[in-house]
């Protein structure tokens, strides 16, 4: 489909009808934002997909997340036709990356949202958010991994065949490895590389102490021992009343995962631990190596089990650094 960039009507009508499909709604205005209208993280990589279905090329996650609205969209589409940009072929080398980001136990995906700025143009970052929490508050917490799983399944966009990678940070690691397994076992590709933050390798990420199935006030001290939750939530009687369902659901999973056998994810691991964290130290996250046939880098970073937040631009950087060598390479081998 050829767009002259003098021609707003057939993006805006494109953006409008892919607005609909995805949200099931008209939208108020061209100026709009789709996260204002109901969008989440989810439904972005879902608008994508009815957009660039029809267009001979794809617009990268990035242009939307700029300008979410139908005007800015429009104008985008048009400037990007303009350009010449390639078709979709489905070849690695054609498509920039989309970097699935999982957060930690209770916390929000939107702890990714600042990762954008701060990575290159050829990555895109799609946080997904679980069921409870941010833009998904008033979905129900899933407390079983598979039904976790074909949750979170929904927001990857594997069936385009797209190159992709997975973060997860702590309890988000553990998902974001079950991720790659769980898509790959649907018949998808599988990752280009898998960043695993502050967390034991799988066969050793069960907690020895279960905190899942106690009573409210047991379970608040359970969470101060473990740390990461702030004194003023665990002090408000009323946001712990709504913030527990959501962190217990993370915790049951947690709580009762095993894995073993070693399963490989055939792809680089990228490991990154705090020079601080007692929890997973180095030698713990050491024994992801055994979780892939493929390249281990394992690599410290300055802080406690929380060093996602505040350490949060060194994060970005190494992960930069770790997808630009490892999808180059991969490219090189693909294209």
């Amino acid at each position: 489909m050829n767009i002259s960039s003098n021609n707003m009507q057939l993006p805006r009508e494109i953006v409008v009808r892919a607005w609909q499909q995805t949200l099931e709604a008209d939208p108020v205005s061209d100026e709009e934002n789709f996260f204002d209208a109901g969008g989440n993280s989810i439904l972005l990589v879902e608008f994508q997909r009815r957009i660039s279905d029809e267009l001979d090329f794809k617009i990268p996650l990035r242009e939307i997340f700029r300008d979410p609205t139908v005007a800015g969209l429009s104008g985008r589409i048009a400037a990007l036709a303009a350009k010449g940009c390639p078709p979709v072929t489905g070849h690695a080398s054609n498509q920039a990356l989309n970097l699935y980001c999982l957060p930690y136990a209770g916390c929000s995906a939107r702890v990714y949202d600042v990762w954008q700025a701060g990575l290159p143009d050829s990555i895109n970052v799609v946080p997904l958010e679980l069921p409870g929490r941010g833009s998904r508050c008033t979905d129900p917490p899933l407390d079983t991994l598979p039904e976790l799983l074909r949750d979170l399944t929904r927001g990857v966009n594997a069936e385009a065949r797209a190159p992709y990678a997975v973060f997860g940070h702590s309890f988000g690691a553990i998902i974001a490895y079950e991720l790659t397994r769980y898509v790959v076992s649907q018949g998808y590709p599988g990752p280009q590389s898998l960043i695993v933050s502050a967390c034991r390798a799988p066969h050793l990420a069960t907690p020895e102490e279960a905190i899942f199935d106690r009573s409210d006030e047991d379970f608040k001290r359970g969470l101060r021992k473990v740390g990461g939750t702030p004194e003023e939530l665990l002090e408000n009687d009323e946001l712990m009343e709504l913030y527990i369902p959501v962190i217990r659901a993370d915790y049951t999973i947690l709580d009762n995962y095993r894995r073993d056998p070693v399963q490989d994810v055939n792809c680089p691991i990228l490991g990154l631990y705090g020079d601080a964290d007692s929890d997973a130290d180095k030698s713990a996250m050491s024994a992801w190596d055994a979780y892939t046939s493929g390249s281990f880098s394992l690599e410290p970073i300055k802080g406690d089990h929380f060093f996602l937040d505040d350490a949060t631009e060194h994060v970005i950087q190494r992960v930069g650094a770790h997808l630009n060598d490892h999808v180059a390479d991969s490219a090189s081998t693909t294209g």
